[in-house]
């Protein structure tokens, strides 16, 4: 039985995001990427899961969560979640889209209102 399967994905960075202080980087996978380029059939789907990027702001209590909804597929979007005090179900700020470009801008917008406003 085969354990592991070579897929056929580029060697590729992550996208560079302006990250204010008072955040830590809990993972990061959210890599330069842009689904709308890829092909029903690409490999590089197996790179947009539910887990690309978590973000901790220790003060506030706020964390920002970054996947791919559904995971794997091309029919998918970025989803970004901002929650208090880990709380899933109630999310402060939701956002979705399949513009990484939209989804960098939203990202950073937010990460400067969270550390100046918010924790203060």
């Amino acid at each position: 039985m085969r354990k592991y399967a070579k897929l056929n994905v580029p060697e590729t960075n992550i996208h560079p995001l302006r990250i204010t202080d008072g955040w830590k980087v809990n993972y990061n996978n959210f890599f330069e990427i842009d689904p709308r380029n890829l092909k029903q059939d690409d490999d590089c789907w197996f790179m947009f899961t539910e887990n690309l990027l978590q973000l901790h702001h220790e003060k506030a209590s706020i964390t920002l969560d970054l996947g791919w909804t559904p995971d794997i597929s091309s029919d998918g979007q970025f989803l970004v979640l901002i929650m208090k005090n880990m709380d899933w179900e109630n999310p402060i700020q939701e956002f979705t889209s399949n513009d990484y470009k939209k989804v960098i801008e939203y990202i950073e917008f937010h990460l400067k209102q969270i550390t100046r406003k918010w924790w203060k």
